[in-house]
C-alpha cells in the first residue's frame, strides 16, 4: 500500500520525484552555485525567478512579445502615413490633379484613422494585462502624426 502522503501527491510531483530519484537533476548547469537574481525593480518580485529562467532560455513572455508586435504595427502605421502624405505632397505640385490628389489622401486619411482606431484598441487590451509597474504604451495619435508629417 503507498505511503498516505504519496496519496495525495500530483501526477507532477510525483514524476519530479521520480526524476529525482533516477539521477536526472543531477549535473545541470549551475549545480551547486548561489542563485543570482537579476533585481529588476521593474518586474513584480513573485515574477522574478520565471523572468530569469525565461530569459536564460531566449524566451519571453506573452505580454513582451504582443508588445513587439504592437511596436512594429505602429511602425507600419507611421510609415504609411509618411507615405500617404509624400504622395499627397507630390501631386499637389500638378494643378491638374489637384482634384483626384485631395480624393485620393482623403480616403487615405480614412483608412489610416481605421488602423489607428484598431491599433489603440490593441494598446488599450494590452495595458490592461501588463505587470505592476510596468509602464504602459501610449496610444496612437493619427492626427497628430499627420500633421506634423504635413509640417515637416
Amino acid at each position: 500500500m503507498d505511503h498516505p502522503v504519496r496519496r495525495w501527491e500530483s501526477l507532477a510531483d510525483r514524476q519530479i520525484r521520480k526524476a529525482m530519484e533516477e539521477g536526472e537533476f543531477d549535473d545541470l548547469p549551475g549545480e551547486g552555485k548561489p542563485f543570482v537574481w537579476d533585481d529588476d525593480e521593474n518586474t513584480p518580485e513573485d515574477l522574478r525567478m520565471a523572468y530569469k529562467i525565461m530569459r536564460e532560455n531566449d524566451l519571453a513572455p506573452a505580454w513582451i512579445m504582443q508588445g513587439r508586435e504592437l511596436v512594429e504595427k505602429h511602425e507600419k502605421l507611421i510609415q504609411a502615413a509618411r507615405k500617404a502624405v509624400r504622395v499627397y505632397k507630390d501631386a499637389l505640385t500638378d494643378p491638374v490633379g489637384y482634384v483626384q490628389a485631395e480624393a485620393r489622401y482623403q480616403k487615405a486619411l480614412a483608412l489610416l484613422r481605421e488602423q489607428a482606431a484598431k491599433l489603440n484598441r490593441e494598446i488599450i487590451s494590452y495595458n490592461l494585462k501588463l505587470p505592476r509597474g510596468v509602464a504602459h504604451r501610449p496610444t496612437v495619435n493619427i492626427e497628430h502624426e499627420v500633421n506634423r508629417l504635413m509640417l515637416g
